[in-house]
């Protein structure tokens, strides 16, 4: 009864939905999205604080009229996936009156979706106008969103193309990077208006009769005005099936980005809007070198797994080439390595592969060899994920691993002059961990990473998800 009362309000507030087909667009209303409660601690010489963390996206799409249809939700989010030192879980608890707190900007409440559909009749095509998440190879559909159109068509058999513009946008990874900023309390959170342009191609395609053999392709580019010449994302990979839950796979990965000569970002935040301009300024350490902007980044990704029955293994290399290699607008994307903390230990893209990580700065390289085990036994899944990084990379440090006298650092984290430091740091990943599945809707999982090497850093997160 809930969802029909949602739906109704949303109906209700597009506009677009005649009065007789309300009873229709309510009952054939559905809902997608996911819900989570998580406890993380950090620990090791290089790592300290422990947070609660509850997030929600829910999303509700109505029934369609005449090819039409509204889709509406919320974003909920409260405390920190990513602790660091003097975080502490005694003010995770809020009043009910806010949603907000001085131990991070990430706990807010939201509008998440709000736009308008249309299905092309007789075409496999479909048009979206309206506030929404960005959905591409270079960001994270779940958060980071964008105010503008997109269309998707799949009338060509095996393949289908998409073509965005976004007048105004921002990643999760930038917002949370310009909350860090203080004396900016009221733009803090404010968008970015470089116009942004994205078109991609993706192919699917059976090579035999038996559909044993596959073979499936990305092809993306992205534009953003005064910000980004290209940002091409690419990827390839042949499937081949043995009998039933038994495959050999193999991927190849690669993605290249060169930010323009006078970048700079179109924002009232204070923080991006002086990124480019303050960079060497505010991430260069007294007496080290420069930190100058990578213009030209590049990153490769070779990877193959299998598949037996209840086991599953895969292992790969990524590495890269160019000045740089924060070659996309989130921190991930759709690059697909193993590991969960080698690329995750701050929350605002400062690691990994983001466009203002450790990748942004010039001659800056990364190697990553990674591996993953998984078994299935009953409802349970078990999990090992392996990693070693090494490289001139940059990489960021927590508040904690930033005030060691013997550590040979390189700069300040973007964002955090003074406090937190970067290092060209060899280390290894080993994590463990233990999912629990209930259904295909409720998942509990727990795991220790332990990061050891030039840093030394461990995580222990217990997580339930529901996926609605």
């Amino acid at each position: 009864m809930k969802y029909k009362v949602l739906g109704l309000v949303f109906i209700l507030g597009s506009g677009v939905i005649e009065a007789s087909s309300l009873k229709e667009s309510i009952e054939d209303a559905s809902i997608a999205g996911f819900a989570f409660g998580r406890y993380t601690t950090n620990g090791g010489i290089d790592g300290a604080g422990s947070r609660y963390q509850f997030r929600a996206k829910i999303d509700l799409t109505s029934g369609e009229y005449q090819g039409y249809y509204v889709t509406g939700g919320i974003f909920f989010s409260q405390g920190s996936g990513t602790p660091d030192k003097n975080n502490v879980t005694t003010n995770d608890i809020q009043g009910s009156r806010g949603t907000r707190t001085d131990m991070s900007g990430s706990d807010v409440f939201n509008i998440n979706n709000f736009f308008i559909g249309k299905k092309i009749s007789g075409s496999k095509t479909t048009l979206k106008i309206g506030q929404m998440n960005v959905a591409t190879p270079f960001t994270d559909r779940n958060v980071d969103r964008g105010i503008g159109g997109t269309i998707e068509n799949a009338d060509v058999k095996g393949l289908k193309f998409l073509f965005s513009y976004y007048d105004s946008w921002i990643t999760d990874d930038m917002y949370i990077a310009a909350q860090a900023q203080s004396g900016d309390n009221k733009r803090r959170g404010a968008g970015i208006g470089n116009n942004l342009v994205v078109a991609g191609v993706s192919g699917s395609y059976n090579l035999d009769e038996d559909k044993n053999q596959n073979l499936n392709f990305r092809l993306y580019d992205l534009w953003a005005h005064h910000l980004a010449d290209y940002m091409i994302f690419g990827d390839i990979s042949y499937r081949r099936a043995f009998a039933e839950d038994v495959f050999l796979k193999i991927t190849a990965q690669v993605a290249t980005t060169r930010v323009n000569e006078t970048a700079a970002f179109d924002s009232r935040s204070a923080f991006l809007n002086g990124y480019f301009s303050n960079k060497v300024a505010n991430e260069t350490l007294p007496g080290g070198p420069n930190q100058e902007l990578a213009r030209t980044r590049g990153i490769y990704n070779i990877q193959a797994s299998v598949q037996a029955h209840r086991l599953y293994a895969e292992i790969g290399f990524a590495g890269s080439f160019g000045e740089g290699y924060g070659v996309i607008l989130d921190n991930s994307g759709a690059l697909n390595t193993a590991g969960k903390l080698w690329n995750g230990s701050h929350g605002h893209g400062a690691d990994g592969f983001g466009f203002l990580g450790g990748g942004a700065t010039k001659d800056t390289d990364i190697r990553a060899l990674y591996a993953e085990l998984d078994y299935k036994l009953g409802s349970f899944i078990l999990e090992l994920d392996a990693a070693w990084i090494s490289g001139a990379n940059n990489h960021p440090l927590l508040e904690a691993g930033s005030k060691h006298s013997n550590y040979n650092y390189r700069g300040y984290v973007p964002g955090f002059k003074g406090r937190k430091k970067t290092m060209n740091a060899s280390f290894y990943e080993i994590t463990p961990s233990i999912a629990y599945k209930i259904g295909k809707k409720v998942t509990a999982q727990i795991y220790f990473a332990n990061i050891f090497g030039d840093i030394r850093l461990n995580r222990t997160r217990l997580q339930i998800t529901y996926n609605f």
